[in-house]
């Protein structure tokens, strides 16, 4: 992402001040992230009505968006449905192969594995990522939630025909984004010239609020939502939040303002030590 905007005034964003700004706070199992956006118009959610044919090209701009919101739609799921204990693993080919053929081989692989899973009534919950460069063959890296005891070793039978495991671990940590950004990213030292997605279809999705703000509340330094109490398995806790990983975007060449941060769940069981989740 480019780098952060410089404040346009005391505390207020650079751009198109008669745009109202569209609020998003995403909630899943993990964090919270919250988005907001200058838009011209809003369609309500669930307002499906037939697109008709695409007249014009994409603009760069508008391509660059749907980049980023795809990618940040993956991370919503990934922090949703994985946590810690979940399986991490890359997987290699033992010799060059095409990287769309490549991935083609890793989801039949994955379908055979479900099956199996299906039939013993456990299910089978996987986000996969196969890339290539210049430099690189294809290779796979793939998270597993663990639902079963033995379930990667499925998937290190099932590629020994293929390659090699490069690397199989539990997930220990998820909190510093490092192991979701290299899934997404690739990793700043990785120039790719191939990056495909796939995942299991029972995924579920997070929950998503939307709101339309008047432009002249929008912020560059926003503020983390009250304190609020939760019960959960009968214990009462005490959620605090603090903002991270805070991105102002500069206006793009259409006059949109792009606004990313994340919200750390800081929770207290009541009556007891803090505990940062």
């Amino acid at each position: 992402m480019p780098s952060p905007v410089a404040p346009a005034g005391p505390g207020r964003m650079k751009g198109n001040n008669s745009m109202p700004y569209l609020y998003k706070r995403i909630k899943t199992k993990n964090r919270d992230f919250v988005t907001r956006t200058k838009v011209l118009s809003y369609v309500v959610r669930g307002d499906k009505k037939k697109r008709g044919v695409r007249r014009y090209p994409t603009s760069e701009s508008r391509a660059e968006r749907n980049r980023r919101n795809a990618k940040l739609k993956q991370k919503y799921l990934i922090y949703n449905n994985f946590d810690l204990g979940d399986w991490w693993l890359t997987l290699t080919h033992s010799e060059e192969r095409d990287p769309e053929k490549a991935h083609k081989i890793m989801m039949y692989e994955l379908s055979k594995i479900g099956k199996k899973l299906k039939r013993k009534g456990i299910p089978f919950v996987y986000f996969v990522k196969t890339e290539a460069g210049e430099r690189q063959r294809a290779h796979h890296h793939l998270i597993i939630k663990n639902t079963s005891p033995g379930i990667a070793e499925m998937i290190v039978e099932a590629w020994q025909k293929y390659g090699r495991i490069a690397d199989q671990r539990q997930i220990y940590n998820l909190e510093n984004g490092k192991l979701v950004n290299y899934f997404l990213d690739g990793g700043d030292h990785k120039e790719l010239n191939f990056e495909k997605f796939s995942h299991s279809r029972n995924l579920k999705e997070p929950k998503i609020e939307t709101r339309l703000y008047p432009a002249n509340s929008f912020r560059e330094m926003p503020k983390a939502p009250e304190d609020e109490y939760i019960t959960d398995n009968k214990k009462e806790y005490l959620v605090r939040y603090r903002v991270e990983n805070l991105y102002n975007g500069f206006p793009d060449r259409d006059g949109y303002v792009f606004q990313y941060y994340e919200l750390k769940k800081i929770r207290e069981e009541i009556g007891s030590e803090w505990k940062e989740v």
